[in-house]
């Protein structure tokens, strides 16, 4: 529905920019690690790679909804420890508190709204997948419900008959005649030389 696909824009729309918006400070942190005092300079990595995980689950969130129950554990508590951290430091007059309690409160908002919208989100996703399907489907000519590796039956082209074989037990059965006789419906002249070979054996005799 429209109201589906609008929500899974504003789905995506959140996630794709909490996504730039961490993978851009975690660059800033890892260059700006070297330059702060060396008992600091550990935790501004930490600081930098931890933003760098939290881009990439945003993207995959935003990209694959509704996403897995346990990446949005992942990315909630990562968000709202950061945030609760940020804003219990603040009477503490720490440098850089109020920022990170700013930033991180932002993104953990813009994840909070985007994950109210996710159960759309997938509906308006799955229905696009599904369209893409189907005119995929419609070019090639193939039938969605065949089996990967099966081939397509063609309805317009007959199957071959099979043409039944004469077994050997089959021959034998009928009265009177000999399995040269029934070769004989493939070789016409099996008879005649069958009953010379008896003719000339009889005179041998």
């Amino acid at each position: 529905m429209a109201t589906d696909r609008v929500q899974l824009l504003l789905y995506r729309t959140l996630l794709f920019t909490t996504a730039v918006a961490a993978l851009a400070l975690g660059f800033h942190a890892g260059l700006e690690a070297p330059e702060i005092t060396p008992e600091y300079q550990l935790t501004g990595y930490w600081q930098a790679y931890g933003l760098l995980v939290f881009a990439a689950l945003s993207a995959y969130l935003g990209a694959a909804p509704p996403g897995a129950g346990v990446l949005w554990l992942v990315v909630l508590f990562h968000k709202a420890s950061m945030t609760m951290t940020a804003v219990l430091l603040l009477r503490h007059d720490v440098t850089g508190a109020p920022a990170a309690a700013m930033i991180d409160g932002a993104l953990m908002l813009a994840v909070l709204l985007a994950l109210g919208l996710r159960v759309p989100a997938a509906r308006a996703a799955n229905a696009a997948r599904n369209e893409r399907l189907d005119r995929r489907t419609c070019a090639t000519g193939t039938n969605r419900s065949t089996r990967p590796g099966t081939p397509a039956t063609n309805p317009e082209r007959p199957l071959p008959l099979e043409i039944p074989a004469v077994s050997q037990s089959s021959s034998s059965s009928w009265p009177g005649r000999s399995s040269q006789a029934v070769s004989g419906l493939v070789d016409p002249d099996a008879d005649r030389r069958g009953d010379r070979r008896a003719h000339l054996h009889g005179l041998t005799a």
